[in-house]
């Protein structure tokens, strides 16, 4: 059975597909006689993309060209690219100065995303992979992105599925959730007590960008035994680590933490 798909939707992105370096403008006859649909249907799309900032129309040659939308959304991958590679040094002195494992992760409607990983020599609780994803609330980075999240995307967050429960140390009360995360904006660091998975221990601190938005977290995480004895250590140490990356990617500390 064929793919269900959108035809709007792809005949949409076809068009932004069909400009490059050697062609920039398009009217809305080439983009009719190139993709082989009607005038009509050319014309509505166009003006749909136009609507929506993906292409700009030249009122001298009434063509299209693309549209800032498409500089936005380029300029926000390559900023999390960038935030990886500029990220692995830290995390790779952090795991070899404990020992123990560190992840780099992103924020994505109630969960976070592993990007970057860097393994430690100690044995591991937790068996991660780049690309694994887990829920936002049981984990250190989690609570660490939730924090900073806007207010109204915070009460939709709160608003929608109950927290589940993954151990018996994890938060699932959306009011002991709410006052944790105030004391993470406060503090600078999270932590997740055996709350994603038994026997693992996390600490996370944020990342930021030039403009002082938190866009990421990293953090080191090992067995609770090890990671407790040495807590402070382990707080000062991935803390630190956010700082200078952080201050790599642009962020100065005249910043207010918001």
């Amino acid at each position: 059975m064929a793919e269900k798909f959108l035809q709007s939707v792809d005949n949409a992105l076809r068009i932004l597909e069909l400009f490059s370096a050697n062609v920039q403008e398009l009217g809305v006859s080439d983009v009719s006689r190139m993709l082989g649909m009607g005038r009509s249907t050319a014309h509505r799309l166009l003006t749909t993309l136009e609507n929506r900032g993906f292409v700009e129309q030249n009122l001298n040659t009434g063509k299209y060209k693309l549209g800032i939308k498409i500089v936005n959304i380029g300029a926000n991958i390559l900023g999390r690219l960038n935030i990886i590679e500029v990220c692995h040094p830290y995390l790779e002195q952090v795991s070899h100065e404990t020992g123990e494992t560190c992840h780099l992760a992103l924020y994505g409607q109630g969960e976070i995303t592993f990007v970057d990983k860097v393994s430690g020599k100690n044995p591991a609780i937790m068996s991660s992979t780049i690309g694994l994803k887990r829920s936002a609330h049981s984990t250190g980075t989690g609570k660490m992105l939730l924090a900073f999240r806007p207010e109204n995307e915070l009460e939709k967050y709160f608003g929608s599925s109950p927290l589940r429960r993954f151990t018996p140390t994890t938060i699932t009360d959306g009011r002991e959730l709410k006052e944790y995360l105030e004391k993470v904006r406060e503090q600078g660091y999270s932590e997740d007590q055996q709350e994603s998975d038994e026997g693992l221990v996390c600490f996370a601190a944020p990342i930021r960008n030039s403009t002082g938005k938190v866009v990421a977290a990293i953090s080191v995480s090992g067995a609770a035994s090890r990671m407790n004895s040495h807590r402070e250590d382990m707080i000062a140490k991935i803390k630190d680590a956010a700082e200078r990356a952080s201050r790599s990617c642009g962020w100065s500390p005249h910043y207010e933490w918001k």
